[in-house]
C-alpha cells in the first residue's frame, strides 16, 4: 500500500453502511453489526477505511466520522502490533495531517487514536510526532493548535513516566518551556491546555518542571482570577501539588494562597469550588494565625453544606 492508497468506492459505501446501522439502537442490528465489523479485520485495509472515513471524509456526518475513528482506536489496542507497516505509516500520517479538523469532536477523536498508539509503545517508533505536535502549537489557525494541545495533553496524561526518561531523550526539557508559553495564550481553551499538561509533572518532581518552578508559579498566581472555570480549577489543582511537593517556593506566599482558595470555594462553578474545598485542609496544616483557620473552617463548613444540600446522593 502505499502513499497513494485511495478506497474502493464501493466497499467504502459498504462501511458506512455498517457504521450508520451501528447507531442503530436495536441489540440485534448492533449484534449483526459488531460481527461485520470483526470480520473485515480479516482484511489489512480495513483500518485505511476508517482513517479515510475520520479524517477526509468530510461530507459523512460528525457522530459517523468519530465512531469509525473510535473503532479504529479499539483495533489499535487489539491488533496495532500486527497491522501492515504501510497500514500504520498511513493512519500516523493522516492524524497528523488532520489533527486541525473544524470539528471539536473530530479533532478530540483524532486526539485520542494519537493517544492511544503512543500509549501502545510507539513513541520510541515515532519519532517525528512529539516535535511535530509542538510545532503545530505555533500554528495561526485556532484548529490545529487546540488540536495539538489537546493530543499533548492525553499523551503527558497516560505517557508521563516515558517522558520524562533517556529513552526519548528526555522531550519534556523542550516541552515544558513550550507549555508555558501558553499561559498568557488568548484562547481560555489553550490555558487550559497548557497548565493540565504541566500539572501532570508536578507530583513527580520532573527535573524539567523544577528547573523551571519560579516562571511555572509566577503564571499560576498570574491566572488565579482567570475568566474561565477550567482555567481556574487546573490552577487550583496546580497550587493543592505545589503544596505537597515545592511547600518552600510556596511559603512566601502562603497567606495568599489561602486566601485565594477561600474565594474559590465560593467560586459559581461547583468543580473549582469543591476543589479549592478540599484543598484548604492541605494549606491549614502550615502555620497559620488563629483567625485564618477560624475563617478556613467557617467557609468549608458552609460549602460543604451547600453541596450536600444541591446534591443529596454524592
Amino acid at each position: 500500500m502505499s502513499c497513494e492508497w485511495r478506497p474502493d468506492e464501493q466497499g467504502l459505501q459498504q462501511i458506512l453502511q455498517l457504521l450508520r446501522e451501528s447507531q442503530s439502537p436495536d441489540t440485534a442490528t448492533q449484534r449483526t453489526v459488531q460481527q461485520k465489523l470483526e470480520q473485515l479485520n480479516q482484511y489489512p485495509d480495513f483500518n485505511n477505511y476508517l482513517i479515510f472515513v475520520l479524517t477526509k471524509l468530510t461530507s459523512e456526518d460528525e457522530p459517523t466520522r468519530s465512531l469509525s475513528g473510535l473503532i479504529l482506536k479499539n483495533n489499535v489496542k487489539a491488533h496495532y502490533q500486527g497491522f501492515p507497516c504501510a497500514v500504520a505509516e498511513f493512519i500516523r500520517r493522516e492524524c497528523l495531517t488532520s489533527i486541525g479538523d473544524p470539528s471539536p469532536l473530530i479533532r478530540a477523536t483524532i486526539g485520542i487514536l494519537i493517544t492511544t498508539i503512543a500509549s501502545r509503545g510507539e513513541l520510541q517508533s515515532w519519532p517525528e510526532l512529539l516535535p511535530k505536535l509542538c510545532t503545530l502549537l505555533d500554528s495561526d489557525d485556532y484548529n490545529t493548535c487546540e488540536g495539538a494541545f489537546g493530543a499533548l495533553q492525553k499523551i503527558c496524561e497516560d505517557s508521563a513516566e516515558i517522558l520524562d526518561s533517556e529513552v526519548l531523550e528526555r522531550p519534556l526539557n523542550v516541552m515544558i518551556p513550550k507549555f508555558l508559553q501558553f499561559f498568557k495564550h488568548s484562547s481560555p481553551k489553550i490555558r487550559s491546555h497548557a497548565i493540565a499538561c504541566v500539572n501532570q509533572f508536578i507530583i513527580s518532581r520532573t527535573q524539567a518542571l523544577m528547573l523551571h518552578i519560579d516562571p511555572f508559579i509566577e503564571n499560576l498566581f498570574a491566572l488565579a482570577t482567570d475568566e474561565d472555570s477550567d482555567v481556574r480549577k487546573n490552577v487550583c489543582r496546580a497550587l493543592v501539588m505545589l503544596l505537597e511537593v515545592r511547600m518552600d517556593r510556596l511559603l512566601p506566599h502562603m497567606h495568599s494562597i489561602i486566601e485565594y482558595m477561600l474565594q474559590r470555594t465560593q467560586d459559581p462553578d461547583d468543580n473549582v469550588s469543591l476543589e479549592a474545598c478540599l484543598s484548604v485542609s492541605l494549606c491549614v496544616s502550615v502555620s497559620l494565625s488563629v483567625s485564618l483557620c477560624v475563617s478556613v473552617i467557617c467557609v468549608c463548613v458552609s460549602v460543604c453544606a451547600v453541596h450536600a444540600t444541591a446534591y443529596p446522593g454524592s
